[in-house]
């Protein structure tokens, strides 16, 4: 048989061996699926993120903007 013909057969084999350990380990669930136990509790964390800012780079200031709109 020529070395590319063995070649071929020899990843064809790994494809098929990784495949189905795949397969296999995916499945396993060492621990219940259900969320009962939630460690959370559904709170969400409601505070802004702190924004690090490089030196030098400062956040605009807020002026009230006066708009015909708003009159």
């Amino acid at each position: 048989m020529s070395p590319t013909l063995i070649d071929l057969l020899l990843c064809g084999l790994a494809y098929v061996v990784i495949s189905y350990f795949l397969g296999v380990w995916s499945k396993f669930r060492p621990y219940p699926t259900s969320n009962s136990d939630d460690s959370e509790g559904g709170k969400f964390d409601t505070r802004p993120p702190v924004l690090d800012l490089p030196p030098g780079v400062t956040w605009p200031e807020e002026e009230p903007v006066e708009s015909e709109f708003l009159q």
